[in-house]
């Protein structure tokens, strides 16, 4: 999504992470990418993009491919580090 607006954006987590300034979960914004840790693997695994009304667009699985997910829910919510705003 940031290639195709022109704005460049590491393709590994730890660099997107740094990629802006953090971003206060009161404050995120669409366009926001969100972290977590611990997922699938120990540690920083997994990102998505906010989009707003606490959802974000995320990969899930070859199977399922893209879906929309919410980023406080019981899953997601206790495995949330942080944001960045790469804009």
């Amino acid at each position: 999504v940031y290639r195709q607006a022109g704005i460049p954006v590491p393709r590994d987590l730890w660099g997107q992470m740094q990629s802006g300034p953090r971003v206060r979960p009161q404050d995120l914004e669409p366009g926001d990418l969100v972290f977590f840790q611990n997922t699938y693997q120990p540690g920083l695994s997994h990102s998505g993009l906010y989009i707003g009304g606490g959802r974000m667009i995320n990969a899930v699985d070859y199977g399922r491919g893209v879906a929309v997910s919410n980023i406080w829910d019981s899953y997601w919510g206790p495995r949330y580090v942080g944001a960045t705003r790469p804009w």
